[in-house]
């Protein structure tokens, strides 16, 4: 047994030896009629370990917070409210027991950079194309980067959103699915003009419950917040703040520089692109109107255009740079909820056009009858975008 299970062993154990004995006490105390505040701020013994324990617990609760959106950990709600109907003694031991299933599960090996920070090397059992996958934090992301065996200085770089269902192994996935981007490049569906390969990226959120405030298009959507009253109830944001400007930012202005210093890349606009689904689409386009000198190109498969109908289309494409400065390709299914996107799909091609953009030079846009809304659709056409993106 690797060591790292040996450590969640221990934890397991200390963590059923807290519970056991903080419902055994407890009972026994409610039984017979004794009072908790008394005991514990009876005297001066008693606030000695009330406040090593009140404080242990204040240190110990931020932490698993912090911890857990560092490794990609989720739920870590529940831990903390099972602490209040069990005990501390129980729930952070159990926390740190299945914090070392999570990272055993990753198996992350870390190593020292330059940056420094730090870089892990993912040994997957899948096929990796010859290539390798690396993780590494930046300002609290997880970024997941799949490197080609031979990369150099002109490498393009494609960055992606929603990075926990991007490059990860499908038996991490929350769906047990995934782009299956090292796949089609291992099937050689992806083709280059020099044998350049990208390095591919895969962009974390923070906070899976602001995936909308972070993606959305922040300049639409603030001076027309009702473009929020067609989406579902369920899926409106609890937080209205919107964050896709920093966020945008983020990458454009922090990440892919990161990246080029890491890797020794000398990007251009040209060969860096950026790419997304659904709600990740928008974004995309929405990522190469604000930063066109980083991001020449935008991939958005199943664009979300219901979010706003036409004035999503007609706003959004209007802050791309003027014709000729930028590429955009867009796409739709026809099954599944994509069924109610692909009429917005065609608008947005009438739009471009309106625009004077040039089709299948400037952007384009493609139907896929038969397919759905989901990783396994877009991986069976993932080489698509990135093949015009990369050979016209």
């Amino acid at each position: 047994m690797q060591r790292i299970n040996r450590n969640a062993s221990f934890y397991f154990v200390v963590a059923a030896i807290g519970l056991a004995t903080a419902w055994y006490f407890n009972t026994i105390a409610i039984l017979r009629g004794q009072d908790f505040l008394v005991s514990w701020f009876g005297n001066d013994a008693d606030l000695v370990l009330a406040c090593d324990l009140l404080l242990t617990a204040f240190a110990a609760v931020p932490f698993m917070v912090i911890e857990s959106k560092r490794i990609g950990m989720k739920n870590v709600g529940w831990f903390i409210a099972a602490g209040f109907i069990s005990a501390i003694a129980f729930v952070f031991p159990f926390w740190l027991a299945m914090r070392e299933l999570h990272l055993a599960k990753n198996k992350l090996v870390s190593k020292s950079v330059k940056s420094g920070i730090a870089v892990h090397s993912v040994k997957q059992g899948r096929e990796l194309a010859g290539g390798s996958l690396e993780v590494f934090e930046l300002e609290g992301r997880r970024i997941d980067v799949w490197l080609p065996e031979h990369h150099d200085e002109l490498s393009p770089l494609l960055v992606a959103h929603d990075g926990a269902s991007f490059l990860r192994d499908t038996a991490e996935t929350w769906n047990h699915q995934n782009w299956g981007i090292p796949e089609a490049i291992a099937a050689g569906r992806v083709v280059t003009p020099d044998g350049r390969l990208p390095i591919t990226v895969g962009v974390y959120r923070l906070d899976d419950s602001l995936r909308l405030n972070e993606l959305a298009p922040q300049d639409v959507l603030e001076p027309h917040p009702e473009l929020l009253n067609q989406i579902d109830p369920i899926l409106r944001p609890a937080n209205p703040e919107f964050m896709g400007n920093k966020y945008q930012d983020f990458l454009a202005l922090k990440l892919v520089p990161e990246l080029s210093r890491r890797y020794g890349l000398k990007l251009t606009a040209n060969r860096t692109a950026l790419m997304g689904s659904s709600l990740g689409g928008l974004a995309t386009i929405y990522g190469v109107a604000k930063h066109p000198e980083v991001f020449g190109c935008g991939l958005a498969l199943s664009s979300h255009w219901p979010l706003g109908g036409q004035q999503m289309v007609d706003l959004l494409l209007e802050l791309l740079p003027p014709q000729g400065a930028v590429r955009i390709y867009t796409d739709a299914g026809t099954k599944d909820i994509d069924a109610d996107y692909y009429p917005w799909h065609f608008a947005a091609g009438k739009k471009f056009e309106s625009m004077g953009w040039v089709r299948d030079v400037d952007f384009r846009t493609e139907l896929w009858p038969g397919t759905g809304h989901k990783e396994s659709w877009w991986g069976q056409r993932v080489e698509h975008p990135i093949n015009w993106w990369l050979n016209s």
